[in-house]
């Protein structure tokens, strides 16, 4: 089968693999629709820890072509998106039949070969039904929607929270719009691109913010009568947006990180306990629970994805696909590529 590698940094190309095998519990699933998050740029561009050669990606949905033994053969030609983390196996959970729980599970694409690819086998527990009226291009969209998800769930966002959103990635305007669903006072985000604040307007925003801005702190203190924020969520994975949270929150207020990459600096411990934060660190998208629950959302209409995906291509062109969503030239937000 054919597949996208990342050979070393910012190279990719199209190879051949060998074909995957559904083993016991397994299920192989032909790759219809696959999408590229800030993760794998970040890979792309050498700010993961991650070996080379690697078949990437983790946003997909598919079509099952082939199950192992102990699994539905009736699973077989349905669609599907999928959990993209691998249980270990060993575990507690594992041993125990809750390998959604395990402790070690990995990202697919990471730590293991991705979704880029014609083919790619996982577990059968991992498959997600996509409920009817939702394109499968938009279940290849779910992780960053359960992801925003699972941090706005854990904030306990309250009604008439300020709430300030770093980054309007995917992943950013996930979460802008899942506060404003939930009831943000004033919302209020940053990036380094005027074009796709039309979007985050669209979602919710009251407020948008460059976040190169020297004053960007100034402005956000300005906003909310010298306090801060009530809620900042750090989605962009850049060093200087990580660095400022805790400037840009309030006392007592909360805090929540999910942009990753090698290079964030570390959290300064004593100015946190001074404000007496509450800080969570987002891992990824909780469980099966947001995933269902995206789904909803997405199914019923509250949640729009089409502004989200501003270009296409096919397997052929997967090394512009990651050029573009690394410099997110041309107006990128959400990468797909069709398989």
């Amino acid at each position: 089968m054919r597949a996208a590698v990342l050979t070393g940094v910012g190279r990719v190309e199209v190879q051949e693999r060998p074909e995957p095998v559904a083993a016991p519990g397994w299920v192989v699933v032909r790759v219809d629709v696959a999408s590229l998050c800030g993760t794998d740029a970040h890979q792309y561009e050498g700010r993961i820890d991650s070996p080379f050669p690697r078949v990437p990606g983790h946003d997909f949905a598919g079509t099952v072509d082939s199950v192992g033994d102990g699994v539905d053969p009736g699973l077989a030609g349905r669609q599907f998106a999928v959990k993209p983390s691998l249980p270990c196996g060993e575990c507690a959970a594992c041993t125990a039949g809750s390998p959604l729980d395990c402790p070690r599970k990995k990202l697919i694409g990471l730590w293991s070969d991705g979704c880029l690819a014609e083919r790619i086998a996982v577990p059968a527990v991992n498959l997600v039904p996509i409920p009817d009226g939702v394109p499968v291009w938009g279940a290849a969209l779910l992780e960053p929607f359960a992801v925003a998800l699972n941090c706005v769930d854990r904030l306990d966002l309250r009604l008439g929270d300020t709430v300030l959103v770093l980054g309007q990635g995917p992943i950013g305007l996930a979460v802008a719009r899942l506060a404003a669903a939930s009831g943000a006072g004033q919302l209020l985000v940053t990036d380094v691109r005027e074009e796709v604040f039309e979007v985050s307007r669209a979602y919710g925003a009251t407020a948008c913010l460059d976040s190169r801005a020297d004053d960007l702190v100034q402005q956000v203190l300005g906003a909310t009568g010298g306090r801060g924020a009530d809620v900042v969520i750090e989605t962009s994975g850049a060093p200087a947006a990580t660095a400022s949270v805790i400037d840009l929150v309030r006392k007592e207020g909360k805090a929540s990180f999910i942009g990753f990459a090698n290079d964030l600096p570390g959290i300064p411990v004593v100015p946190m306990m001074l404000k007496t934060l509450t800080v969570f660190g987002i891992g990824g998208n909780g469980g099966r629970g947001q995933y269902e629950r995206s789904l909803e959302l997405i199914r019923t209409g509250r949640v729009d994805l089409a502004p989200l995906v501003t270009h296409r291509f096919g397997l052929d062109d997967v090394a512009e696909a990651f050029e573009v969503a690394s410099t997110k030239r041309d107006g990128a937000i959400k990468v797909v590529v069709e398989l």
